[in-house]
C-alpha cells in the first residue's frame, strides 16, 4: 500500500477528545484557523498568507510564518490517495489513514463552536501501536504544528503496514518553504512539555517491550522502589505469576501481590485476568501489568473483583519515574534518565 506515494502527512486534530473520536468514526481530519473562513479561494501562499494577516492582526510575523503554511497545506497541497498518521492524544497508538476528499468548509454546529470548520474526508487504514515506529519517526510525528510532512518515514510505514520493521532513513527533512522553524506561539511551552513526556514513554516501552525477561526485572525493581520486597520467580513455574512481592521483608504481612508482566504490543483480553484470578489465595492481591494495554471485557473483570488490579503502559511508566530515584544503581544505568525543566506558561 502507498507505494507510489511521495508524501506522508502528520496531522494533528484536536485535544477534544469527543471531537477527536467522532472524526475516527465519521472519518474526516479538522484543523482550525476557522476565523480566516472558507478557504477555498486562497489557492496560492500569498492569498493564505494575506488572508491569515487580516484574520488575526495581533499576531507576530513569526507566527503568522508558522501557521499560514499549515492552513494552505491542508487546504490545497493535500492530495487524495495520499496518506497520513494522526498520533491519538492521550493513547499509545497511531492511526494511519489517507486522504479520501478534497477540501471542505463545515457548517457543522459542533465543528464551528471547537473553531475545527476545516475539513478534508479520509479512510482509516490501521491502528498501530507507537513503539511499531522506530523514536526517528515518532519525533518527525510529535511535531508541534496541526499539519506537517514526515515524508523520510514512507518506506518506514510502508513496512509497518506489512508488519515488518526496517531502519529509518538518516537523511534530514527537507525544509518546508517560508516556514520558520523558531517560531514561538502561546502554546509551543506546553507542547514542548508534552513531547518530552511523550518521547520518554516511547523510549522506556520500546526498551521494555524488547524481552520478557528484562520486563520482569524491571517490575520488581520498580516494586522495590515503591517499598515493597520483590522477587521475580523464573523458572518456578509458579502458574504465569512473574513477580512476587510483600510489603514486609518477611512476606508475612498481607496482601500477597502476584504480578504478572506483559511485556508484548498485544491487547491483553479477559481470559488472561482470569486466569491470574484463579490463581489467588485469600489475602493475595493480582497485578496483571500489559505493555499493549487491556481489551474492554479485561477491564470489565478488574471492575468487578477487588483482588484484581490492571496496570497499562502510560500507568507503569508513572510508577516507573515515580520510584526512579530509589531504583538500584544498576536499573538506573540500563534506563538513564534526568529530570528537566520548561516554560508551562
Amino acid at each position: 500500500m502507498f507505494e507510489n506515494a511521495n508524501r506522508l502527512w502528520v496531522v494533528h486534530i484536536s485535544n477534544n477528545k469527543h471531537l477527536a473520536e467522532r472524526a475516527q468514526e465519521e472519518g474526516f481530519i479538522c484543523i482550525g484557523w476557522t476565523r480566516i473562513g472558507n478557504l477555498s479561494s486562497h489557492d496560492t501562499p500569498e492569498k493564505m498568507k494575506a488572508a491569515y494577516e487580516r484574520a488575526f492582526p495581533q499576531k507576530s510575523m513569526a507566527s503568522v510564518r508558522s501557521s499560514y503554511w499549515q492552513v494552505f497545506r491542508f487546504a490545497h497541497e493535500m492530495q487524495i490517495g495520499e496518506p497520513f498518521v494522526y498520533p491519538i492524544k492521550g493513547s499509545r497508538d497511531i492511526l494511519i489513514g489517507k486522504i479520501a476528499g478534497a477540501y471542505e468548509w463545515s457548517t457543522d454546529a459542533e465543528l464551528q463552536a471547537g473553531d475545527y470548520c476545516n475539513v478534508r474526508r479520509v479512510e482509516w487504514i490501521d491502528r498501530v501501536p507507537r513503539v511499531r515506529f522506530s523514536q526517528s519517526a515518532l519525533r518527525s510525528f510529535g511535531s508541534f504544528s496541526s499539519v506537517s510532512t514526515a515524508d523520510d518515514h514512507l518506506d518506514e510505514l510502508r513496512a509497518v503496514l506489512k508488519g515488518r520493521k526496517i531502519a529509518p532513513k538518516n537523511s534530514a527533512p527537507e525544509p518546508e518553504p517560508d516556514l520558520d522553524e523558531t517560531a514561538e506561539s502561546e502554546d509551543d511551552a506546553a507542547f514542548a512539555a508534552e513531547e518530552v513526556i511523550q518521547a520518554t514513554k516511547d523510549y522506556l516501552i520500546r526498551r521494555w517491550s524488547r524481552t520478557a525477561q528484562e520486563f520482569e526485572e524491571v517490575v520488581a525493581s520498580v516494586f522495590r522502589g515503591l517499598g515493597y520486597s520483590a522477587t521475580t520467580q523464573q523458572g518456578t513455574r509458579d502458574l504465569g505469576v512473574d513477580v512476587i512481592a510483600h510489603a514486609d521483608p518477611l512476606g508475612v504481612t498481607p496482601p500477597i501481590l502476584k504480578i504478572q508482566a506483559k511485556s508484548g504490543t498485544s491487547t491483553v483480553g479477559a481470559p488472561a485476568v482470569k486466569q491470574l484470578r484463579g490463581v489467588l489465595n485469600p489475602g493475595e492481591k493480582g497485578i496483571l501489568i500489559s505493555l499493549g494495554g487491556f481489551s474492554v471485557d479485561a477491564k470489565h473483570t478488574e471492575q468487578n473483583d477487588a483482588n484484581l488490579i490492571l496496570i497499562d503502559a502510560d500507568r507503569f511508566v508513572e510508577l516507573f519515574l515515580q520510584s526512579y530515584d530509589r531504583l538500584n544503581a544498576e536499573m538506573r544505568h540500563k534506563f538513564p534518565l534526568q529530570q528537566v525543566y520548561v516554560v508551562t506558561a
